[in-house]
């Protein structure tokens, strides 16, 4: 069967090339390079104020858990503190919770209630990678064989937790939408978004500890990012002005 191209098939093809090339559709998680669709077309402009709570929630959503893990671990300072999952994912979770609590301040339900959906859509994004990553690492840990365990194979293992991981999460997610919902674009993951997950590259090779990041201490970098995180849930309801 031949398939008859048309200047209207044409222009359709050529308009969803554009849409993978450009990442017009890119919407994933916490380190979300671009608004959802929905919200580019029916969002609020964002404002200073809800800039100015999501970030001072998110950041001090993540000093709390932070601070606890100094005392805990009687690190001289925050910079001098070790993580693992369990640390990497209460702090993502304080952030989330803290960026969106301080800039629910004065809104609607509605708005209230999209910053928890974006928020729980970032967590799911989070938790599944890392938990993935986590668990790949301690399986090739354990191995006896050198061609398992070693840096190499932890990372090739670990880039796939995150790929399916991500992609799990994001179906699960779009598997969930009410009917309402339905009506608007899914949430779907590019490439582009798997490069930007800066985050998930510091947790791999914190987890997986890798030579060259114990020495430059990229583990430091975590408090930061979540509290990107945060800021990012507490800010997803809005577009940019």
């Amino acid at each position: 069967m031949v398939t008859q191209i048309t200047p209207h098939n044409f222009s359709n093809q050529n308009h969803r090339m554009q849409n993978f090339i450009n990442g017009n559709k890119i919407s994933y998680g916490h380190m979300n390079l671009k608004k959802s669709p929905d919200v580019q077309e029916h969002g609020k402009d964002i404002t200073n104020k809800d800039k100015i709570l999501a970030g001072v929630g998110a950041a001090t959503g993540v000093a709390i858990p932070l601070l606890a893990f100094m005392k805990h671990q009687k690190a001289p300072n925050i910079f001098k503190v070790k993580y693992k999952v369990q640390h990497m994912l209460t702090m993502a979770a304080c952030g989330n919770i803290g960026g969106i609590m301080m800039s629910s301040i004065g809104e609607p339900k509605e708005d209230i209630k999209k910053k928890w959906k974006e928020g729980a859509f970032q967590m799911a994004l989070t938790s599944a990678p890392l938990l993935l990553v986590d668990g790949s690492i301690a399986l090739c840990s354990k191995s006896k064989n050198p061609k398992i365990n070693n840096n190499i194979t932890k990372i090739i293992c670990s880039v796939l937790g995150v790929t399916i991981g991500s992609n799990s999460a994001a179906a699960l997610f779009n598997s969930l939408r009410s009917e309402k919902e339905a009506k608007k674009p899914k949430r779907e993951l590019k490439l582009k978004d798997m490069i930007a997950n800066f985050d998930d590259a510091v947790a791999i090779c914190v987890l997986a500890k890798i030579p060259f990041a114990d020495k430059i201490h990229i583990e430091r970098a975590l408090p930061f990012i979540y509290s990107i995180c945060g800021y990012r849930s507490g800010t997803g309801d809005r577009k940019k002005a």
